[in-house]
């Protein structure tokens, strides 16, 4: 994992400096530092209208009492998306794009799942991204349970209280 960390800290900025200085050279210094300026006010937009969308869906589960685990999911996506479209390149401008797709959300949280439920950082029983996007409400626990009887003569007031200690 060190290592592929390393690699993605040297190789973006190594690939982002590429493409700045060939697009630079097609249509100008100027041009390419205003399309970096217009891919992150325009992605910074969509990011808004998308994230106020995925929580209120969250909100709206939170209140019905199911566990918005997939919009959870979706909103890490989104962070992710918007930590890349306002980092200045294009190839960190390109995936930023791509992370606000749905489908590509959808994607990544299946993976992210996955890699969850691999570590064993999952530990909900019956929650799990489906193929639409929700959960497994068809998982039963089976358990046992014992009915307490309430007492059947309760004090009357706090006065006829059995007293503890001394008089």
């Amino acid at each position: 994992m060190g290592w592929i960390l390393l690699a993605l800290l040297i190789g973006v900025p190594l690939i982002e400096i590429y493409l700045f200085v060939e697009l630079g050279g097609l249509i100008g210094t100027w041009p390419t530092i205003g399309l970096v300026v217009l891919t992150a006010v325009a992605g910074s937009i969509m990011l808004r209208a998308q994230g106020r969308r995925v929580l209120a869906r969250a909100q709206e589960k939170m209140r019905r009492g199911e566990p918005p685990v997939a919009d959870l999911l979706d909103g890490i996506g989104l962070l992710l998306a918007g930590a890349l479209l306002l980092t200045p390149g294009f190839l960190t401008d390109g995936v930023g794009f791509l992370l606000l797709l749905p489908a590509a959300r959808r994607w990544l949280a299946a993976q992210l799942w996955a890699w969850m439920q691999a570590r064993g950082s999952v530990h909900v029983a019956g929650f799990g991204p489906g193929r639409d996007g929700g959960f497994d409400r068809d998982t039963v626990i089976d358990g046992e349970y014992e009915t307490v009887e309430p007492d059947p003569d309760p004090p009357e007031t706090p006065g006829d209280a059995p007293r503890i200690g001394r008089r």
